[in-house]
């Protein structure tokens, strides 16, 4: 019998060991944030080991607080169900309770259902209903609080987290696990290395995919100060299935080399330009009144809910997003209202000139322009390389023409 040529298969990951010594190391790396290979890619390498510690320069310094995963998603899913399983070890009741915020990115309430129909115990929370929050540790205090820092959602909510933080401090080993999602501030807006402590019960999660990775790859990071949390989670993700791809990895660190240097500077390039964006479609729904097909809501504006508390927390940096919500949700709406816009010679000015783009959530060198039917609403990003002002006029000259 022939056998297949062998020329064409690609080499198994890591390379074969020739020694008792080399292959004990590498299987005593198994769940540890020790560098180096281990037997299987899911138990450590290398390059994942110098991928951590690159983030960990936009993040909590040390590699060891850091864990990266394979999307921004993963580490959302990810850490909340190692946080429900944590909790669930320690209670009576074998289903551990979850508590959510009411507005999240449009995916992760679809991940949380999959709790639920696997017996979660869950309940949902306004973050910007103070006297809600404090509820939450009047009675039956839930295993997990999960939350955005500032909601990927149309009014854009702002979770006052030092003010939950301090409950679930007070709480000690018997409080919630809090996940927050922080991807739209990112480190640059709430800088955790400072917020924390080392015993809070805190796991951070970011989609590095966006500033990190400028959209060339999927990757995701789950961090904290807490140093138990973290070694826990590392085992976890292991038998999970949340990693990198080795192959892909080359690639990570490459990107992350580029993006590191100015990153904070570009995040804040990228929200103080979307903030303009945001005032002038604030401006124009204003300007039409009742006649306005869309509502603009932003922390940044002074009409906000939660603007006192950014202007207080958030100086640095609130949301390179601004939401323009469809007034009516209907099928179509947020299409039409896209259209609209983009159509607008102004608007077709900017596009043509580089300023901005169509398609993607999150702006980069250039703004973006995106519409969600799901949703019913449009995104628009600023970017850290643009006239700013000019695309918020057009913008503003677009909208307010019906």
């Amino acid at each position: 019998m022939s056998q297949a040529p062998e020329l064409y298969l690609p080499a198994p990951l890591p390379a074969a060991y020739t020694d008792e010594e080399t292959l004990t190391a590498s299987l005593s790396r198994k769940g540890t944030p020790e560098p180096g290979p281990g037997l299987y890619s899911r138990d450590g390498t290398v390059e994942v080991t110098d991928i951590e510690a690159a983030i960990s320069e936009l993040t909590i310094p040390s590699q060891r607080l850091n864990v990266v995963v394979s999307s921004g998603m993963a580490a959302v899913s990810g850490a909340t169900e190692f946080a429900l399983s944590c909790q669930g070890e320690s209670k009576r009741d074998p289903r551990p309770a979850l508590a959510y915020a009411m507005e999240l990115y449009s995916q992760t309430p679809k991940s949380i259902k999959h709790l639920t129909n696997m017996g979660v115990r869950t309940k949902r929370f306004y973050v910007s209903d103070g006297e809600y929050v404090e509820n939450l540790f009047e009675k039956d205090t839930p295993d997990v609080i999960f939350a955005e820092t500032v909601a990927n959602a149309a009014s854009m909510p702002v979770l006052n987290m030092y003010g939950l933080l301090e409950k679930t401090r007070a709480a000690g080993e018997d409080g919630p696990i809090m996940v927050l999602d922080n991807t739209l501030p990112l480190s640059t807006g709430l800088d955790f290395k400072d917020i924390l402590r080392p015993n809070d019960r805190v796991l951070v999660v970011e989609s590095v995919t966006k500033s990190g990775m400028h959209n060339s790859g999927h990757l995701g990071v789950v961090y904290s100060r807490n140093t138990e949390l973290m070694d826990a989670f590392r085992r976890y993700k292991a038998t999970k299935g949340l990693v990198t791809s080795t192959y892909a990895d080359a690639a990570i660190l490459t990107t992350l080399e580029v993006t590191t240097p100015g990153f904070h500077e570009r995040n804040q390039a990228l929200s103080e330009s979307t903030g303009k964006v945001a005032s002038a479609l604030a401006r124009a729904e204003v300007e039409l009144g009742v006649d306005s097909d869309f509502t603009v809501s932003f922390p940044g504006l002074p009409e906000h809910p939660n603007n006192a508390y950014v202007e207080e927390f958030l100086p640095d940096g609130v949301s390179p997003v601004v939401f323009m919500g469809c007034r009516i949700f209907k099928p179509e709406a947020a299409r039409t209202l896209f259209k609209r816009i983009v159509e607008h010679p102004r608007v077709r000015e900017q596009i043509q000139e580089g300023q901005v783009f169509l398609g993607q959530s999150f702006g980069f060198k250039e703004a973006r322009v995106l519409y969600d039917t799901d949703t019913c609403q449009m995104r628009v990003s600023g970017g850290y390389d643009i006239d700013a002002d000019a695309l918020a006029g057009a913008l503003f000259e677009a909208a307010v023409e019906t």
